[in-house]
């Protein structure tokens, strides 16, 4: 194996965006390849093809890599061919990094008249010259499947993880964003995204503390990886401005959440203006139900027991209609809202229900 610590260091460094997504790829050795590809979140290399490398052609492949993630190809590819829309994705990352600065490795995927083009559009042309359209729709088709809950989760992860990339302040990041095209601009169906916040709390993460210790001797800090299982706050709001039908969707939602995970412990509480239940429940147990209640609505009764639980969760997702009195503070975990139709909240992030046809 080799190891790439020492390059994803410094672009971590001197390219977060590149760095935040590359350092949380899993690396594999692939002889059988030619030199290097992506696939689910893992970097596979042919040994003889990277040791040849110096390590600015090493961090241009990890580029190429980190892209790809952030490009997600397998999923925009719809009903395009495989290998063709591989070798879009190719040649406008690959132009992209080239005219950034960094240094091609030998054998790569590039065409300097694709420079301003994004993947969509050099698979149009590219098709043009390679395909017909009934072999295009033939190759789209074969071998797709449907996704296991842990593509599902893995999924919401890298997207948690873009998000998180394209945040960071990178120069890069105004091209970064055009070869993305409207990846990040659409609107993002609800529960996708209630598994997003979920599900990035749970897949294996990245953190700083504790740090990885490959380098510490040298005074760089490398994320380190946490294991599966996630600890979660629920809260259900039992308020009398809170009818029948809303509650049963409250709990059908929890009860898809819980079908998702392997490993978990969460902390349901019912609260209107004060604590009428509470309970911890992990996988294999069934979630019990007291939804007592109906008076007012005061949020602040679930975020103090939230604060002094002895294990703290990562995040409290609060189901209500939003009517009702806010904390003074803002709480220590992170916190969605999830509700019939957005308002303004003081913090946190408001997820909105739809019914079937929204």
């Amino acid at each position: 194996m080799i190891d790439f610590s020492h390059v994803k260091a410094r672009l971590l460094l001197e390219h977060p965006f590149f760095g935040t997504i590359s350092a949380a790829m899993e690396s594999e050795r692939n002889d059988d390849i030619e030199s290097f590809r992506v696939r689910e979140n893992r970097f596979e290399y042919r040994r003889d093809y990277m040791a040849a490398l110096d390590e600015a052609q090493t961090a241009f492949a990890l580029c190429n890599a980190a892209l790809h993630e952030a490009l997600s190809h397998t999923r925009r590819r719809g009903n395009r061919s495989p290998w063709l829309w591989e070798m879009a994705c190719d040649y406008a990352i690959n132009a992209l990094l080239i005219e950034a600065g960094f240094s091609p490795p030998p054998a790569i995927t590039y065409d300097d008249r694709f420079g301003s083009l994004s993947a969509e559009e050099i698979y149009a042309e590219l098709s043009r010259e390679f395909l017909i359209e009934e072999q295009n729709d033939r190759d789209a088709d074969e071998g797709r499947e449907s996704e296991t809950g842990d593509e599902k989760l893995s999924q919401a992860q890298r997207e948690k993880r873009l998000r998180e990339a394209l945040a960071k302040d990178d120069p890069l990041r105004v091209g970064v964003k055009r070869l993305l095209g409207d990846k990040t601009a659409g609107i993002i169906d609800w529960r996708r995204e209630l598994r997003d916040c979920v599900g990035g709390h749970y897949i294996s993460d990245y953190s700083l503390i504790p740090p990885s210790k490959k380098l510490l001797y040298e005074g760089v800090y490398l994320p380190g990886v946490h294991s599966r299982h996630l600890e979660l706050a629920i809260a259900i709001d039992s308020s009398g401005s809170v009818d029948e039908a809303l509650l049963a969707q409250f709990i059908a939602e929890i009860e898809s959440i819980t079908e998702l995970f392997g490993s978990y412990a969460i902390e349901l509480l019912v609260c209107d203006d004060r604590i009428r239940s509470h309970g911890r429940f992990t996988n294999g147990e069934e979630i019990g139900y007291e939804l007592a209640g109906g008076g007012g609505t005061d949020f602040s009764p679930v975020f103090e027991t939230v604060d002094a639980l002895p294990s703290r969760p990562n995040l409290l997702l609060y189901f209500t209609d939003l009517e009702g009195k806010f904390p003074a503070h803002e709480p220590s975990c992170e916190t969605v809202w999830i509700a019939p139709e957005a308002k303004e909240v003081p913090f946190g992030r408001v997820i909105v229900i739809k019914d079937t046809d929204g």
